[in-house]
């Protein structure tokens, strides 16, 4: 990005800085600082440009600081949820191969399930084949 010169006025002094962000975004800065040292000269009548400076700067860098124990809390929290939602997903996937390795089971039993009751069919009937064919036979056997 270029670098712009802007004109801001803060307290009534005219500045000129040179700078690679917007022009709107910089005088933005300018009329909050402008706002709070006004603020501070208002309430306190005796403090000069210079120490409504001051003060300006410690609230601007107390905002910075605790603003950024706040962002380091959060991304520690992030972190946190990350290596939570890590976890979650592979107890997911283990979870997921239990469910098919317990599905293919389940399908195997009832492939020998169904097996077993085609072979009790087949034999039921050849018991009553049998069963049919013997009482012919002592008829035979009888006469």
């Amino acid at each position: 990005m270029p670098v712009t010169k802007v004109k801001l006025t803060i307290c009534g002094s005219n500045y000129i800085v040179s700078t690679t962000d917007s022009e709107e975004y910089v005088n933005q800065l300018a009329e909050r600082l402008d706002t709070d040292m006004t603020e501070i000269m208002t309430q306190n009548p005796s403090a000069s440009v210079a120490a409504s400076a001051v003060i300006s700067a410690l609230s601007y860098l107390d905002e910075l600081n605790k603003n950024a124990s706040s962002t380091d809390n959060m991304r520690a929290q992030i972190k946190d949820y990350l290596e939570d939602a890590a976890k979650a997903k592979l107890e997911a996937e283990n979870a997921r191969r239990q469910v098919e390795k317990l599905t293919a089971e389940l399908e195997a039993l009832k492939a020998r399930q169904a097996a077993a009751a085609k072979a009790a069919q087949a034999e039921e009937k050849a018991e009553e084949a049998a069963a049919e064919e013997a009482p012919a036979s002592e008829e035979s056997n009888e006469q």
